[in-house]
């Protein structure tokens, strides 16, 4: 079973890979229009020079830090499965999918991860260049961090591409679903913080995000990478990103079965 599943794997990443190369322009191309986190960067930084040196106990330094983080962790979740599922429904191409022997969402968890391993150099690059570009710059303080914050940003992305695949799921009563995805972006800029870190947000503002899936899947894999979790705070964070893995799994195979009842209904 497991070398069956491995096989099946290998023959999945092999094909995408190949076709993620046809389009690593296409990809330069969207990873240079995620530079959001970067503009905000040079924003905060120069309010806090503006500030006498720093806001809310951030300086120029620890900004870079905090935006590049965000940047490179906004990078690895990146998902469109919404997109992808709302063509499939709308022009009846997942009718041959689901003759196949596999699920269709390993398909698309194939192809983000492909997509995510080509993604790797240019973020190296660019990290590069940013952690060099503002004095005092520290990304994070040690390996034990790297390898907690590899973890928890896996957990991030199975989030995000969790979200995405459910919201393409909707493809199956409405045409907007690929509306209700780009909502997301809108919430989530505010809420993942992306624009400002969560630090900065009031106390009761903060108890209801905490609540919620977003901090989950930026600010606080930040919070690892930067350094400012460790031990039980890393592990909190773990494990509520594993909770909220386990929920959206729920909700997904209860929207593929209904969905597909539905998909059937109407002669697919």
């Amino acid at each position: 079973m497991i070398r069956h599943a491995a096989r099946k794997a290998r023959v999945l990443f092999t094909v995408w890979f190949a076709h993620m190369l046809v389009y690593r322009a296409e990809i330069i191309i969207w990873m240079l229009s995620g530079s959001i986190p970067l503009i905000m960067m040079a924003v905060w930084i120069g309010k806090a020079s503006s500030s006498g040196g720093s806001v809310g106990g951030f300086t120029a330094a620890t900004f870079a830090a905090y935006f590049l983080a965000v940047w490179l962790t906004n990078q690895c979740i990146v998902a469109w499965a919404a997109w992808e599922l709302d063509r499939l429904v709308r022009e009846g191409l997942l009718s041959p999918r689901l003759l196949r022997p596999l699920d269709p969402i390993w398909n698309e968890l194939a192809a983000h991860v492909t997509e995510k391993v080509l993604r790797i150099p240019l973020m190296i690059a660019i990290l590069f260049v940013g952690v060099h570009l503002v004095p005092g710059t520290q990304l994070t303080p040690d390996i034990p961090h790297v390898l907690a914050y590899t973890v928890c940003v896996g957990f991030a992305f199975g989030i995000r591409f969790l979200l995405s695949y459910c919201t393409g799921l909707l493809s199956f009563w409405t045409t907007q679903a690929t509306a209700i995805d780009e909502l997301y972006y809108v919430v989530a800029g505010f809420l993942t913080g992306a624009f400002a870190p969560l630090s900065l947000y009031p106390a009761s503002v903060r108890a209801v995000i905490d609540w919620l899936p977003f901090p989950y899947i930026v600010y606080y894999p930040v919070q690892v990478l930067n350094g400012n979790l460790a031990g039980g705070g890393i592990l909190r964070v773990l494990a509520v990103q594993a909770l909220w893995l386990s929920v959206l799994i729920l909700i997904r195979g209860m929207l593929w079965r209904r969905g597909l009842r539905q998909y059937g209904a109407v002669g697919a």
